[in-house]
């Protein structure tokens, strides 16, 4: 009883001093995922009881693989290599006693694994080597359980340059309606130009919203089709993709534009 607790107590000490050893699911996403925009790379990904907490430390991807008990497998990190920006790879000894994934002990050995990956939204597709003569690459995938949906997360969290950026596009589309509806002959200023303008722009952003669900509702169909699991434990919560919302915030901001009511990258 006495080595039980003193073992526990070890444990506690560890987080507490900022070990990352005994970190669990949850604990990574509170360090290192949540109330951020997340590349495409990050967030909690399972496969046949497998979980990997992949995140972006400071510079540095990293993957946690999760025991069954929620620790941290033989208290490592994978490092990631940004390859592209839905790809990435990573390379690891065998553990001591490796075998159709079980492990015997974190003692490591030769040969070494390489791993891709390829990031399709919520589905992680994985190809796996080693060099090992006779040995022939192996395919599998992850599906994202948190966030459940990251486009619909990150839309939570736009960064500067993404509102700058749908600023821009914004404007380049008030322009080429005004450029449009002044070609087919309307006066601009005049009652027929703004009605000419407001009904060029409606229909873009229409074409440009249901593109963006069309995109949301794919995205939501493969990750639903490709797992059974459970939501990840935690106080997740499905977000979805509002285009009625969005439809107005950009209807809102154009007619500002139209009127001449604001200034693109000041009050927009």
């Amino acid at each position: 009883m006495l080595m039980k607790k003193l073992f526990s107590t070890i444990l506690v000490l560890c987080f507490l001093l900022g070990g990352n050893a005994y970190a669990g699911q949850q604990e990574l996403i509170e360090k290192y995922l949540k109330d951020r925009k997340l590349d495409p790379i990050e967030g909690v990904w399972h496969n046949k009881g497998h979980i990997a907490v992949m995140f972006k430390d400071n510079q540095t991807y990293k993957s946690a693989s999760l025991e069954t008990n929620n620790t941290l497998r033989c208290g490592e990190y994978d490092v990631l290599t940004k390859l592209g920006e839905n790809y990435f790879q990573y390379k690891r000894n065998e553990y001591q006693g490796e075998n159709n994934g079980k492990r015997t002990g974190c003692k490591k050995r030769n040969p070494v694994f390489t791993f891709s990956y390829l990031v399709n939204n919520n589905i992680l597709n994985i190809t796996g080597s080693v060099n090992v003569k006779g040995v022939t690459p192996w395919n599998t995938s992850m599906t994202r359980i948190w966030p459940e949906d990251i486009i619909s997360h990150n839309a939570k969290y736009k960064t500067d340059d993404d509102i700058k950026d749908e600023e821009k596009e914004l404007a380049l589309i008030v322009n080429d309606v005004k450029k449009t509806c002044g070609i087919l002959g309307f006066e601009p200023g005049s009652e027929k130009f703004a009605d000419c303008t407001l009904k060029l722009y409606t229909q873009k952003i229409d074409e440009k919203i249901a593109a963006k669900q069309e995109a949301n509702n794919r995205s939501l169909q493969t990750s639903s089709s490709s797992t059974t699991t459970q939501s990840s434990a935690g106080t997740n919560t499905t977000i979805i993709y509002d285009p009625v919302r969005d439809k107005q915030n950009k209807i809102d901001r154009g007619m500002k534009m139209l009127g001449g009511k604001c200034t693109l990258g000041v009050d927009c």
